[in-house]
């Protein structure tokens, strides 16, 4: 079944509206025809399966045929702050970490970044466009939310940006604390966890221990290196795992 977001405010009673470029598609694109179901989304966490009325240019008119808590959200909120990568490898990460249950990713300004992103217009666009990335790829994965991609900050702002109940910093360079390790110490089960991935070069030593200062835990992923496009999705993986979110 056809998957759309919309606004909460695009449903009145009984009726959803469904506007802009998703009402384009699924007339243009989809040709799907009033009698056809599909499944809205408020973008809170609930579902709605509807069935068209009505199929315009600009608008779409829908009848709910009922609603339901959206049934893909991990209970745990996990936020991921990336070091800006180069070239397009930004997209990849934002499309398989949503698909995977991140909550929100905040791409951040390291030391050791080559990519650069100006404040101001370029900023600007490349949010929108890594914005809709991860539109689709919650659509693509039955998502109750779209998770956020921010603007980028830097990483002084990151380290004192995150209320998280655990806090982690990926480092290529500790070898005493693994992943595995912090979470099977854990004597709670945490609704929010915040992680910290270095660009390609990694994450200088200041910027580690400044981290740990605010509360960050230094942690390992294993003795074999990963790419950056990489760690996220690994650590997420074995976050969710651990805290039975895959079942």
């Amino acid at each position: 079944m056809h998957r759309f977001f919309i606004e909460p405010e695009d449903i009145e009673g009984n009726i959803g509206r469904i506007k802009g470029s998703d009402a384009h598609h699924l007339n243009k694109v989809l040709r799907l025809n009033p009698g056809d179901e599909i499944m809205l989304c408020n973008g809170r966490g609930l579902d709605f399966r509807s069935v068209i009325q009505t199929v315009e240019k600009e608008e779409i008119l829908v009848e709910i045929l009922d609603s339901r808590p959206n049934a893909t959200e991990p209970n745990v909120r996990v936020s991921l702050f990336q070091g800006i990568p180069k070239s397009s490898k930004m997209e990849l990460i934002i499309q398989k970490c949503v698909e995977l249950g991140i909550y929100e990713l905040i791409p951040i300004q390291t030391l050791r970044c080559v990519a650069k992103i100006n404040e101001g217009k370029d900023s600007e666009k490349k949010t929108l466009r890594w914005q809709r990335i991860a539109e689709e790829a919650a659509k693509q994965s039955r998502r109750g939310i779209i998770p956020m991609v921010s603007s980028p900050i830097s990483f002084n702002q990151a380290v004192m940006y995150s209320k998280a109940d655990v806090k982690l910093i990926f480092w290529e360079e500790e070898n005493t604390k693994s992943l595995r390790k912090i979470l099977e110490e854990l004597n709670f089960k945490p609704e929010t966890v915040a992680m910290i991935i270095g660009p390609e070069g990694g994450l200088e030593k200041s910027e580690v221990e400044l981290a740990e200062k605010h509360g960050w835990i230094s942690v390992s992923l294993g003795s074999r290196i990963l790419r950056t496009e990489t760690a996220g999705m690994a650590a997420l993986t074995a976050i969710m795992y651990h805290l039975e979110e895959l079942e």
